[in-house]
């Protein structure tokens, strides 16, 4: 496998993982709301007992916190798969940090962050990298220089 090929592998995890966690943290939104509403429903309130709506609202409220903070971890992410599989030599950065936040993500998190920083300290990165770095496709054949000048 050469060093394009895993890197546009590693972008796709990097995808595939974000869009596993969006969906599980809306899924998990769902039910908390759902089984909260029922059973906030359903309890007899007493006198001086905050009203159902109230702590529904509360539980809506963390709901949303948690979507947005899982949002706002998901950027490095979205933009590491970019970069890596549009060959960005910008990608280099984003993807290590990338990685280091879905290491803590167990055990999917883990795996794909272990790959991606296996492959980016790696000789093959390394390379893969250095060949954007130098203007070189990874194909081997290196770009024509600009008009004018005197390379």
């Amino acid at each position: 496998m050469t060093g394009r090929d895993q890197a546009r592998l590693l972008g796709l995890f990097f995808w595939l993982l974000t869009g596993f966690q969006l969906l599980m943290i809306g899924l998990i939104g769902f039910l908390y709301v759902a089984i909260f509403g029922a059973v906030f429903a359903s309890v007899p309130t007493k006198k001086g007992d905050p009203p159902p709506e109230f702590i529904l609202a509360v539980v809506v409220a963390v709901v949303a916190i948690l979507f947005v903070t899982t949002i706002l971890f998901a950027i490095p992410k979205i933009v590491a798969g970019y970069g890596l599989r549009n060959e960005k030599k910008w990608a280099r950065i984003w993807t290590i940090i990338a990685c280091c936040m879905a290491v803590m993500s167990f055990p999917l998190g883990t795996a794909v962050g272990v790959f991606g920083l296996v492959f980016m300290f790696g000789d093959t990165g390394k390379a893969y990298f250095d060949s954007l770095d130098s203007g070189r496709l990874s194909t081997g054949r290196s770009m024509a220089p600009p008009p004018n000048s005197w390379q």
